[in-house]
């Protein structure tokens, strides 16, 4: 009725339990999507039969044209902190980008995987010489977000000695593709391994990788009069319970997003093992949101979860997903220990309002879309974008499409999955640049965790 209010019932957001819920609640996105094929299925990664890996391919292809030319500047909004390298790609065959990310080192996830991840990288560095010009590690390389709630965090430099055990396969890995191979090598942060620093990354893997905050811009010089662009970030940033930038000025929350202390509390119900729960929980949760109204009703949506009460019951739900209880009333004292003298309560956590700030930060319409970020759909940013590809990672699943964005013209997005214990698939992307005469390829190699 005109005029009348309009109110949603939350006691019936349901949060999914399984990721194939989530899928059925919020996938397939929406067009234009544009066709993917199989370009090499079961090639095989190992020395013997009994450590293959085998690794299946899809493509899509990256047009060397774009239909609307303009002049290219770089992003400059909330979600994009730039860091902008040149790669000169004339007359040279050694030209493919690789990138892969949520490795989770040093966390219950990243159990068991270290063979996979090996054959991968050997494999990778017999072909590097000749053919990789890039590599990124396109963030949660490491784990800084699974300690249980009452425990101290260890620092950096204890992380670092740690790291370098657990991560001696990739560290190993990096050193051969620069020493070995000549190829550049950058480090993106992504959000569970937001505190690393520079000097840390440096102290990992040498002064030779180049690390970037947030965003990696390549231009690339291929001998054509087109320069051709990609934009790799983790893209938590355009998710509204992981995004860093969502900072409350009293302070409620010390630095860290939503999605922190929900990892802290799945890791202290020691759920951890069984699966990616805090992915979906928080998938889940965003799904269930979004399966309540039709896209007409969408600001209303946002006014309704603005509201105080409405925020703290939609976030008190995850956080009983997250202990695994009925009623987090009881544990409102319960205190999350982020540093040596510092520790946030979960009345806090509860008060915080996550909604509200993004509204401020980034406008009404960027909340219900950072809200679909949550579920793995970035094509309203993506759409935005002056990028001829956008990589990015942080859903642990693999994916590639193409858009049309607000010039016209074909962007291609790939997202480089995980390798983790719990996901159903480990992959990387490989991208293929175009020539002056040639298409390029957008690849993504992934393989089942069986």
């Amino acid at each position: 009725m005109p005029g009348e209010e309009l109110t949603f019932n939350f006691d019936h957001v349901v949060i999914a339990e399984d990721r194939d819920e989530v899928d059925a609640m919020v996938l397939p996105l929406e067009g234009p999507i544009f066709p993917v094929y199989v370009t090499d299925v079961g090639a095989s990664v190992g020395d013997d039969e009994e450590d293959e890996i085998d690794i299946d391919t899809r493509s899509t292809t990256w047009v060397r044209k774009r239909s609307k030319e303009f002049e290219y500047t770089l992003p400059n909004d909330k979600y994009s902190k730039v860091t902008q390298e040149v790669l000169h790609l004339e007359n040279t065959k050694k030209r493919k980008i690789v990138a892969m990310s949520d490795l989770h080192l040093g966390g219950s996830w990243s159990e068991g995987m270290d063979w996979k991840l090996e054959k991968y990288l050997d494999n990778l560095i017999q072909i590097a010489k000749e053919e990789v010009a890039c590599f990124v590690m396109l963030g949660d390389i490491f784990e800084m977000w699974l300690e249980k709630f009452a425990e101290v965090p260890p620092d950096n430099a204890a992380r670092v000695q740690a790291w370098k055990e657990s991560g001696s396969v990739l560290i190993n890995a990096i050193d051969k593709l620069i020493s070995e191979c000549d190829v550049k090598v950058f480090y993106v942060r992504g959000n569970h391994d937001r505190e690393i620093t520079e000097q840390d990354v440096k102290t990992i893997f040498g002064e030779k990788v180049s690390f970037v905050p947030c965003t990696l811009i390549l231009r690339l010089k291929t001998g054509s009069e087109t320069e051709h662009r990609v934009r790799l970030a983790h893209g938590h940033e355009w998710d509204v319970f992981n995004s860093y930038m969502l900072q409350d000025s009293n302070k409620l929350i010390p630095n860290r997003p939503i999605g922190y202390y929900i990892a802290r509390a799945v890791s202290t119900a020691e759920r951890h093992d069984s699966g990616s729960e805090v992915e979906d929980l928080l998938i889940g949760l965003a799904g269930g949101l979004l399966s309540m109204i039709p896209k007409a009703l969408e600001d209303d949506l946002i006014d309704v979860l603005l509201r105080p009460e409405v925020h703290r019951k939609l976030i008190g739900r995850l956080f009983e997903g997250a202990f695994e209880v009925e009623d987090i009333d009881f544990l409102l004292q319960a205190k999350c220990r982020v540093s040596e003298n510092e520790y946030v309560r979960l009345q806090s956590l509860l008060e915080y309002p996550l909604f509200r700030l993004c509204g401020s930060e980034v406008g009404k319409q960027d909340v219900f879309h950072m809200i679909k970020a949550a579920t793995g759909d970035y094509k309203k940013f993506i759409r935005r974008s002056d990028e001829d590809v956008v990589v990015l990672a942080h859903t642990h699943r693999w994916d590639l499409r193409k858009y049309r964005n607000y010039k016209g013209n074909q962007v291609v997005y790939a997202n480089t999955g995980c390798w983790t214990c719990n996901a159903e698939e480990f992959s990387s992307v490989v991208l293929d640049p175009p020539t002056v005469d040639k298409d390029g390829l957008v690849t993504i190699d992934y393989g089942k965790n069986e």
